[in-house]
Parts: C-alpha cells; sequence; structure tokens
C-alpha cells in the first residue's frame, strides 16, 4: 500500500510552540495543519481561534479523523482506533462503519472507505514517514534489544534515562543504524519527500539525528513522552502519554473548543496574505523554511511583518537551514535564547525552535 500523506503525527511538540507562541485566551492562531497534533493539541491546552491550513487534503483528512474520533470516544478507544495504541483491525473497521463514517465530510467518508486498509491498521500508521520509521526503529530493536529500550520507561527521573541511555543504548552499532537510514540516497524518497531536504546539502543527516537521540531519550520523562514511545514500539505504552487532545483531563476544553478550528487546504502563505492585517497575532509556520528557498522564506517573514501588530509572535522550527530575517525587517526579531531554552524539554527534539516576535514599528 503506498503511503497516503507523509506524517501520520506531526513532529512539533505542542507544549514547546505554546510556550514559544505565549498563547492566551482569545488569540487567534494560524499554523500548518500537517497531522494534525498543533492544532488539535492547541485546542486541548487553550481556547483561542485557530486557522489550520496544508496544501495536502490527505492530510487535512487525516486532521479531521482525529478530531471527530476524540470527539467521539474515550481517551484509550479512540488512541487504538487511530493507531497510537493496539487494536484488533476488525475493531478498527467496526469502530469506524459504526461511529466514525457518518461524522465525517462526504468526501472523507469516500476516501477512507476506498482506503479502508489503512483504517483497519491505524490512520497514522499509513504515513511515509512513520512506515519508514518502523523499519530503522526495527533494525534498533534487534541490535540494542527490546528489553534495554524497555528500561527507559521504568525510570523515575531523566537522571536515571541517562545512565539507561549511555550504559545499555548508546553505541557505534547505533550510530551506525543512523548514518545509513539517514543518509540523503536511502532516505530521500522512501522516508521523506525530496523536497524536504532542499538545504540538507552533502552533510550526512544521520550523524545530525544521532547527536539529538540522546536528548530524544533523556530530556523528558520517557513514559509521558508519546513522541519516544510510539517511536521505539510503534504505540504508546502508558496512557499518561496520550497526546493533549486526546487525554481525559484536556477533553472538557478540547470539546468546547472544536469548533473554533478551521482547516483550509492551500498554502499558510496564501490564508495570510488573505486575511486583514492583525486577524493572526500568533503564527505558527513548522518548519516549512527546510521545503523552500530563501527568497521564499523572505516572502513569508515580510507577509507576517505586513499582516501583523505589533506583539504578534510567531514560531519556526528547522533541521537543515536557519532563515534569518532580513536585516531591514527591524521590527520582526527572533528569540534565539528563547528557542534554545525550549529544546531542552521538548518531546521531539530533533528541531531547533524560533520563536519569531512583532516589535514597535520603532524598533531597532
Amino acid at each position: 500500500m503506498d503511503s497516503l500523506f507523509n506524517y501520520g503525527i506531526s513532529q512539533e511538540d505542542a507544549i514547546t510552540e505554546f510556550k514559544a507562541l505565549k498563547l492566551r485566551e482569545g488569540d487567534s492562531l494560524i499554523c500548518i495543519a500537517s497531522a494534525g497534533e498543533i492544532p488539535l493539541n492547541i485546542a486541548a491546552m487553550a481556547d483561542v481561534k485557530i486557522t489550520a491550513a496544508d496544501i495536502s487534503v490527505n492530510q487535512i483528512r487525516l486532521c479531521r479523523i482525529k478530531q471527530m474520533t476524540a470527539l467521539n470516544f474515550e481517551a484509550t478507544t479512540a488512541a487504538s482506533f487511530l493507531g497510537y495504541m493496539n487494536m484488533q483491525e476488525n475493531e478498527r473497521e467496526r469502530i469506524f462503519r459504526t461511529g466514525i463514517i457518518n461524522n465525517l465530510p462526504i468526501e472523507d467518508r469516500e476516501f477512507w472507505k476506498s482506503n479502508i486498509d489503512a483504517v483497519k491498521s491505524g490512520v497514522i500508521n499509513s504515513a511515509r514517514f512513520e512506515k519508514y520509521i518502523r523499519k530503522v526503529a526495527g533494525a534498533g530493536q534487534l541490535l540494542v534489544g527490546k528489553k534495554n529500550l524497555y528500561r527507559l520507561f521504568e525510570c523515575n527521573s531523566i537522571e536515571d534515562q541517562k545512565k539507561i541511555f549511555d550504559s545499555r543504548i548508546n553505541g557505534m552499532l547505533v550510530k551506525g543504524i543512523f548514518r545509513i537510514a539517514f543518509h540523503p540516497w536511502i532516505y530521500k524518497n522512501r522516508g521523506i519527500d525530496p523536497a524536504g531536504l532542499t538545504h540538507s546539502g552533502a552533510r550526512n543527516i544521520g550523524e545530525f539525528f544521532f547527536n539529538r537521540f540522546r536528548n530524544f531519550c533523556c530530556n523528558t520523562l520517557s513514559r509521558e513522552n508519546y513522541y519516544l514511545q510510539y517511536t521505539f514500539f510503534n504505540r504508546i505504552l502508558f496512557p499518561e502519554a496520550l497526546p493533549e487532545f486526546l487525554k481525559p483531563a484536556c477533553h472538557e476544553r478540547f470539546v468546547r473548543n472544536v469548533s473554533n478550528i478551521e482547516y483550509k487546504i492551500c498554502k499558510i502563505e496564501e490564508v495570510l496574505e488573505a486575511a486583514e492585517a492583525g486577524k493572526f497575532n500568533k503564527i505558527h509556520i513548522s518548519n516549512i523554511g527546510d521545503w523552500q528557498s530563501v527568497e521564499k522564506m523572505n516572502e513569508l517573514f515580510r507577509l507576517i511583518t505586513d499582516k501583523t501588530d505589533p506583539g504578534a509572535r510567531a514560531v519556526m522550527r528547522y533541521i537543515h537551514l536557519n532563515h534569518s530575517v532580513p536585516n531591514d525587517l527591524t521590527t520582526l526579531v527572533a528569540d534565539y535564547p528563547l528557542g534554545r531554552s525550549l529544546e531542552f524539554s521538548d518531546r521531539y527534539p530533533f528541531y531547533s525552535v524560533v520563536p519569531l516576535i512583532r516589535k514597535e514599528n520603532n524598533h531597532v
């Protein structure tokens, strides 16, 4: 089965974006929809209006089925149906046909009916990146051993996790897996759309990922990190690690704010261009710069400046290229110290985080 979309789980930690954007009640956020974790988790965390844009209609469909599932089922059932946790294929199909399908737009119903195997396997597992990472994680389990990986989740502190990682997981064999799996010749097309490597150059990005792998395993409490659990074992092991939009403690706010989410199948730049100035005061642009030219990113920076009022905030991420704000845009300022501090507690710390602040017009 071909991949239906690039990402089954968004790779940005919504808690980090929440802090970088300093979200408050009444804010108006525009974000990249991707696999849905940013708009959905933010809706579970803050009373804000959200416009989620993506050029991929299938990514939007994934967002909508996640949203509808979270609304209509209790946490573990919803998580299991979507693929975050285990469930029998026939049970997923039953839930889809009896409790999900009639709550979706007509076009989405037909899409998922024609891709029923994706539903049965858990929709997030049909993404290009997740399917590739399953193969990489499988190789890692063989070399490191499942027991040694499980030891991370038996720890009660980050310090204990660091000791387990350094004594049981870290080593040349694991480093070798990263160098091979994320070599551009192998990673391109198999794990990521080639456009996502626009600025990767000739460097071995596997070595870059390996250098951040220890942070991934050790910077947050593993029992509470759904990215870590899903990456290693293709499922969330502990209910306390569920994404915010699936957590029972956040359900009331999520239900209250779902009507504040609007999806748009287009580029985020197009939404900003069409919006009146000041409509959005919080902007999430993900790692769009890894996919775009310097010229296009400079246009986006100018658009953000033109379309926001002083006090607005944006956040971008990057792996390959830190696009600097053009020197003549003196009212848009990058807060690198805040970004670096947020990376220490990020649940998926493979990206650098760059908060952007819209200053007063006379700010130099």
